[in-house]
């Protein structure tokens, strides 16, 4: 064996390592760990018994992490090193990515081989969404708003996963009213002005369009936040079409947000963000009932829906400089079908 191979062997081990790493991340999320930690050095019995876990399995765990610097053993207590504190805001990235998505990148092979979609977990997909969104597609909402001729007084969310992104969005305004409608959306009845609905967006749409009293309300949003790649995939382009159409019918703007796709671009994979999220987000999205497209598609298909673009953003390039997360908020064109 020649002497360089260890070294060899070192570097081909790195995408395990990191494998490992990130399931090890979420989970010390996901299991409570980190917000304990967090407040402050915890003894590690105490701290286990108090989360309901197994003493010697988390001893090892937290083992594994410090070994990875993101804790600091001293005895039998664990803190968090200034590495693993500095993960706190990142977590709505493992909960996607590592929770909502782990199952579909164990099925690649399947998947290659013709066998259908790969699974997910549209839980953990959901909420990770949502806490995505709190620093780029919320924000970006918000942005388009700005661009209405007056405030909405209703918002309905289209996919609204866990509900928290619609939460914040009416939490900016005493006077707005919201609706969340998801298959995943919260059971629990909510106080004040949000109430959820569990049912497919399309569904949703396609009822309240046919209900005898439905009127065309201006001051009426719709928002669908990386909602037509699921219709796309699963129900076809005549469906989206219906959809935006459907809604501007109802409401007086359409906002929607969507990824321009763009892998085969080397300006985008040459980006540090492009390798880091977009190039996983992108295969994700080749195995899973998803289906990106360019905003030379998106513009199309708003046209034939009959919908003016009335304003275009993209992410703070503070949080993405990629451009590549885009948002539009749509009208009816004048003389459009309804």
């Amino acid at each position: 064996m020649d002497e360089g191979f260890e070294l060899r062997l070192i570097e081909a081990l790195q995408p395990v390592r990191g494998f490992a790493l990130a399931q090890g991340i979420h989970h010390l999320f996901g299991s409570g760990l980190y917000e304990r930690i967090a407040q402050g050095p915890q003894q590690i019995g105490a701290l286990a018994e108090a989360l309901e876990l197994d003493a010697s399995r988390t001893s090892g765990f937290l083992r594994y992490l410090a070994n990875e610097d993101l804790v600091a053993l001293g005895g039998d207590t664990v803190a968090l090193t200034d590495k693993g504190r500095a993960l706190g805001p990142y977590r709505p990235w493992y909960e996607l990515l590592v929770g909502g998505y782990a199952e579909t990148f164990q099925q690649v092979t399947d998947v290659l081989r013709g066998k259908g979609y790969a699974s997910r977990d549209g839980r953990l997909v959901g909420i990770g969404s949502c806490g995505i969104s709190a620093y780029d597609a919320l924000p970006l909402v918000r942005g388009l708003l700005t661009d209405l001729p007056a405030p909405p007084t209703s918002v309905v969310d289209l996919g609204c996963g866990d509900g928290t992104f619609l939460t914040s969005l009416v939490g900016d305004s005493g006077s707005v009213t919201g609706i969340g409608v998801d298959p995943y959306a919260p059971q629990e009845p909510t106080a004040g002005a949000v109430r959820f609905v569990r049912a497919g967006a399309t569904d949703y749409v396609r009822q309240s369009a046919a209900a005898p009293d439905v009127e065309r309300d201006p001051s009426r949003l719709f928002l669908a936040a990386f909602l037509l790649q699921e219709v796309l995939e699963q129900e076809g382009r005549p469906a989206v079409v219906e959809l935006v159409r459907s809604a501007l019918a109802q409401g007086g703007h359409l906002a929607v947000v969507e990824v321009d796709h763009r892998p085969d671009d080397p300006q985008v994979m040459r980006h540090g963000l492009g390798l880091a999220y977009y190039n996983p987000y992108y295969l994700l999205h080749v195995l899973t009932e998803q289906r990106l497209e360019t905003e030379r598609f998106w513009q199309d298909l708003f046209e034939e829906a009959g919908a003016r673009v009335v304003s275009r953003r993209v992410v703070d390039p503070r949080v993405d400089s990629t451009g590549l997360e885009v948002g539009y908020l749509l009208t009816r064109q004048e003389g459009a079908a309804q």
